[in-house]
């Protein structure tokens, strides 16, 4: 089970959306590429099929939702201007809290975080540690994900038809 410690310090790539290389410094794409829906999905479709690259995006989001729907310390715009910010336990925890969010964020929207960053559109870090709207925030990284890759879905289904 994954803690806000294994996202501490985490390097993520501004220019990237791959999310096997995400998953894979996060230490969780072999155990996701293992869960029965993804293996099952895999095996009929095979294991770069799009869909695939959805149900790996889903199981991920189900792993970190404890850490998504917990309590997270409120916004901190200093945090950001500060020399050193990693020098208490508040400032890690705020750390591993941004990197949590940062990392949901890419694997919702299927964007890379420097697309994230100049996008107005999209959420921010900020408005998901801020929680404010309805539902928790692991239901709104769900219905971005929903909402991102609702084609890819359709797709598949009409394909089984």
């Amino acid at each position: 089970m994954l803690t806000l410690d294994d996202f501490f310090g985490l390097k993520l790539e501004e220019e990237r959306s791959d999310i096997s290389s995400l998953l894979d410094s996060i230490g969780v794409d072999y155990q996701i590429n293992q869960t029965n829906v993804v293996r099952n999905i895999a095996a009929s479709n095979g294991l770069d099929s799009p869909i695939v690259g959805v149900a790996r995006r889903q199981q991920f989001l189900k792993m970190i939702k404890s850490l998504l729907v917990s309590e997270m310390l409120n916004y901190d715009a200093n945090y950001y201007t500060k020399e050193v910010n990693t020098s208490s336990k508040h400032d890690r925890r705020y750390c591993s809290e941004e990197k949590l969010i940062s990392v949901a964020l890419v694997i919702a929207s299927t964007k890379s975080l420097k697309v994230l960053k100049t996008d107005p559109s999209i959420m921010s870090e900020k408005h998901i540690r801020e929680n404010a709207f309805v539902g928790s925030r692991f239901d709104k990284l769900w219905e971005l994900l929903t909402a991102e890759t609702q084609h890819i879905v359709d797709a598949f289904r009409k394909s089984k038809k």
